[in-house]
């Protein structure tokens, strides 16, 4: 079934059909800015439809084909027409996203109105393309951006031509990206950054000792790892923080206050703070419902968030 969406505008959620404004193909776009996180996106499929997701900000899963995939800030994440896609019962997490839907069209009319030849070879493209998940070029965020810019001006055949050529240009830096690769993969060195992190979740960081471990300074570590993880380091270790309470909570006996202590946090109340943003849920109503918020759980009964 097609999610639909109710195509109203929020402070933190914006969505658009461009169909009646000259793009037939284009029932949806969208864009959110979440600081907290919302409801999980239920399991749907678009109706002959891709759907192509940027992740500008933040981190994110997606499930599909009974795999998860794991975005970064900076990240694409595609579908095909008709598949059956989730975040895998996991909410919809804090951060920047816009995602683009498009219709392959009836027999006989082509893409985006392209010539027939030309149309083909693009839906071919799409459909073939090596890779699902990539890190985007930087193009791809000003695309996106561009196509809201443009809805917001006064409509003439001009705005209708530039935002057909917006979503051209779009769709093509896509394909450039999964056709190069470009690596979603963090570098080596930062790399054993993240797996150190990981590996003592509980430890007093410090930016000092970390940039020292990849031989950078702080200023240019902080740079450099939001620039390959799409988080802070801070931001970064309170997620992996998260992510190991969820399942002390489910797996465990042991008291919030217990779980809070051993992973690092300062005091009960600011992690059951953290938690709730991150995850929709106090630790507490977590525990209640045995709710890993994993790929088989669901933490919310709550309607989804694209």
């Amino acid at each position: 079934m097609d999610v639909r969406a109710d195509y109203m505008d929020s402070p933190h959620r914006r969505v658009l059909d461009l169909r009646p404004h000259g793009l037939a193909d284009i029932p949806m776009l969208g864009w959110y800015h979440y600081v907290r996180a919302q409801p999980d996106l239920p399991v749907h499929r678009h109706n002959r439809g891709f759907e192509i997701c940027y992740l500008e900000r933040g981190r994110q899963i997606f499930e599909a084909e009974g795999r998860q995939y794991r975005l970064s800030g900076g990240e694409v994440f595609l579908t095909h027409p008709d598949e059956p896609h989730s975040t895998g019962g996991n909410p919809s997490e804090p951060g920047v996203l816009y995602w683009l839907n498009l219709r392959l069209p009836p027999s006989g009319r082509g893409l985006l109105a392209l010539q027939g030849g030309e149309s083909q070879a693009l839906v071919d493209r799409l459909l073939g393309l090596p890779f699902r998940h990539f890190r985007a070029t930087q193009q791809t965020r000003n695309e996106f951006r561009d196509l809201f810019a443009l809805y917001d001006r006064p409509e003439t055949l001009q705005r209708s031509l530039r935002m057909r050529c917006a979503v051209i240009r779009l769709l093509l830096e896509v394909i450039d990206g999964s056709l190069a690769h470009i690596a979603s993969e963090t570098s080596q060195r930062m790399t054993e950054v993240v797996e150190w992190i990981r590996a003592h979740p509980q430890a007093d960081f410090s930016l000092k000792d970390l940039a020292r471990r990849v031989h950078l300074s702080v200023s240019h570590f902080k740079k450099r790892f939001k620039a390959e993880t799409g988080l802070s380091p801070w931001q970064f270790i309170l997620h992996h923080r998260i992510e190991i309470a969820r399942d002390q909570l489910t797996d465990s006996d042991a008291s919030v206050t217990k779980i809070a202590h051993d992973l690092g946090f300062s005091s009960s109340q600011y992690f059951a703070t953290v938690f709730k943003r991150m995850t929709g849920l106090t630790p507490t109503s977590c525990r209640e419902r045995a709710c890993s918020c994993g790929p088989s759980n669901r933490c919310d009964d709550g309607q989804h968030a694209l």
